[in-house]
């Protein structure tokens, strides 16, 4: 499949008019079997990367990522385009999963999310064996390496299934926050033959202020009074999920429109408080000073991802 080939069908597919030069250099890899490490700024696109070629392949293509919401909206977007995909994730059902699976070995499913830390569990170890792979997939691969920010040991099981696929299988790692030294150490991992396509990871879009304060008091007090001068809706990360309930109550307190996020709260909630953010349900239409804040612990960072790659797929 050439470019021209491939943005025909991207168009027919996915409605999108053409690849970036990045994309069609990865996914054209892909095609071919190779294995590649994406580094490319949030935005951008890496989503389509593996998107695209799933559909491609006869079998089915397994992405490991970390984030529950992410896997939500994306099988979700996939399923608007026609295109079959599934997520196995802790807060469905053993049953749903179990059958999510079975699909998933019977060719039923193109594009299969799991969470990295279900590669523990035997029912899927069993179907790993049975499923016709196409490729697999690492989001958030910056999560392998110990260098990174956000490492996570059940990451490195990943590499473990990696090392044992055979060769011309592909392999695609995505990632939009690994340093250099990071890059290295996944890519030593990955093992040889491995492509690292890095981007320009500055955005125009995004500015970064410091404001000090002296105490927790004094941040809250320096919030109350600005949050309403800033326009739009936002998100406000906080260390402890404890503190995602204290702000939102401080918030709520000053009529700013708040709602707390963590990973606490249950499946069904956190469902509709993504629901809600993706339709700006947390800022009042009909009051332009009212602000959204919508509250998310630094251990559930999947609402800041999945915000992130609303233009990704």
């Amino acid at each position: 499949m050439n470019r021209q080939e491939a943005e025909i069908y991207l168009q027919k597919t996915f409605g999108l008019p053409r690849f970036y030069d990045e994309q069609w250099q990865t996914i054209e890899k892909i095609l071919n079997g190779d294995r590649v490490l994406l580094i490319e700024k949030t935005g951008f696109g890496k989503s389509l990367c593996f998107q695209f070629p799933a559909t491609v392949f006869q079998g089915v293509t397994v992405i490991f990522s970390p984030l529950l919401a992410l896997m939500r909206d994306q099988v979700k977007k996939l399923g608007s385009l026609g295109i079959s995909a599934k997520c196995i994730n802790s807060e469905q059902t053993a049953e749903e999963n179990t059958q999510i699976i079975e699909d998933a070995k019977h060719g039923k499913i193109k594009i299969l999310y799991i969470a990295p830390e279900r590669q523990e569990n035997n029912e899927w170890i069993e179907a790993t064996r049975e499923m016709n792979l196409s490729m697999v997939v690492v989001d958030e691969a910056h999560c392998i390496s110990v260098w990174g920010h956000d490492f996570r040991p059940a990451f490195k099981r990943i590499i473990n299934l990696v090392k044992l696929l055979p060769q011309g299988l592909p392999v695609l790692a995505t990632t939009a926050t690994a340093t250099k030294r990071v890059e290295q150490d996944i890519a030593q991992q990955i093992g040889d033959g491995l492509t690292v396509i890095r981007g320009n990871l500055m955005r125009d879009n995004f500015k970064l202020f410091v404001v000090k304060v002296e105490s927790e008091d004094e941040k809250m007090i320096w919030l109350g009074r600005n949050i309403e001068k800033m326009p739009g809706s936002g998100i406000l990360y906080t260390g402890t999920r404890v503190d995602t309930e204290i702000y939102s109550k401080w918030f709520s307190f000053l009529n700013i429109s708040s709602t707390a996020y963590n990973a606490g709260l249950d499946a069904d909630s956190r469902i509709a408080i993504e629901n809600g953010l993706m339709q700006n349900e947390w800022k009042s239409e009909t009051d332009s000073a009212s602000r959204n804040s919508c509250r998310l612990d630094g251990s559930e960072n999947c609402q800041r991802n999945q915000l992130r790659r609303q233009k990704e797929i």
